[in-house]
C-alpha cells in the first residue's frame, strides 16, 4: 500500500471556483507550513474516512492540499483566526454565483442561512462549499454536534464524503484521484494544482510541515 492510500471546495465547479482562482498567484507566500490545527483536522478526517463509505481511503494530504489551495489553510484574505475547535473566524465566503466573470448563475437556494446571502449562493469555509453540496454532505468532523462549514474538522470530513461518493476509486492510483478532484471542481487546471501540492505534502515531514506556533 502507497503513502497515498490511506485515507477535494467543495464541492463542485460552483463550489470551488471563487477562493481558489485567487489563490493560485500567490500559493507560495506562507509557503509549505500547515497550522497545527489545519493538520489535525486534516489527519482526523482521514482517519475517519473508512467509516464515510466502503473503501473509503483519503489520504491527509490530499485533504490539505485541497485546503491549500482553496483558501491557504483557511488563512486566504483577511485576517482570520483559527480557533482550537477548527473554526475559522471571520467566515470565508466566495463570490455571489450570479453569473459574472464567468461564474455559474446559482440563485439561491438556502435563504442565506448558510452562506449569508439571500440572492445568490456562495461558496463557504476553507474548503468552499455551495449551500446545497453542504445540505446533502455536511458532516460532525469534531463531533459537537453540528456540521459547519466554517469549521475545518467538519469540511474536511465532508471533503472525504465528496470525494468517496461522488467519485470513488483508488486514490493510490492517479487516474482515480485526478478523476475524484475534478468531481470536486471540473477543472484539469485546479486538479493538477492540487496534486502538485500534495507531491510537495508527501516530501516533507509532518514535523518539517506544521506552521509554528
Amino acid at each position: 500500500m502507497g503513502w497515498l492510500r490511506p485515507a477535494l471546495v467543495i464541492a463542485t465547479l460552483l463550489g470551488a471556483a471563487g477562493v481558489w482562482m485567487a489563490l493560485l498567484s500567490h500559493v507560495d507566500v506562507l509557503g509549505d507550513r500547515i497550522p497545527a490545527v489545519a493538520l489535525d483536522a486534516y489527519r482526523t478526517a482521514s482517519a475517519a474516512a473508512p467509516g464515510v463509505a466502503d473503501g473509503c481511503e483519503v489520504d491527509w494530504r490530499v485533504l490539505a492540499a485541497i485546503g491549500k489551495v482553496e483558501s491557504d489553510h483557511g488563512r486566504v484574505g483577511e485576517e482570520r483566526t483559527l480557533s482550537r475547535d477548527g473554526t475559522i473566524r471571520p467566515p470565508i465566503r466566495g463570490a455571489a454565483l450570479d453569473g459574472t466573470a464567468g461564474r455559474q448563475a446559482i440563485h439561491d437556494t438556502d435563504g442565506g442561512v448558510l452562506d449569508g446571502d439571500s440572492l445568490w449562493d456562495r461558496a463557504m469555509g476553507p474548503l468552499q462549499f455551495i449551500p446545497t453540496t453542504w445540505s446533502e454532505l455536511g458532516r460532525d468532523g469534531n463531533r459537537d454536534g453540528h456540521a459547519d462549514p466554517d469549521n475545518l474538522y467538519d469540511a474536511a470530513l465532508t471533503a472525504v464524503a465528496h470525494l468517496c461518493t461522488r467519485e470513488p476509486g483508488d486514490y493510490a492510483r492517479r487516474a482515480d484521484l485526478r478523476r475524484a478532484l475534478i468531481s470536486y471542481n471540473a477543472s484539469e487546471r485546479y486538479a493538477n494544482e492540487v496534486l502538485g501540492w500534495v507531491d510537495r505534502y508527501a516530501a516533507r515531514t509532518e514535523r518539517e510541515l506544521m506552521a509554528p506556533g
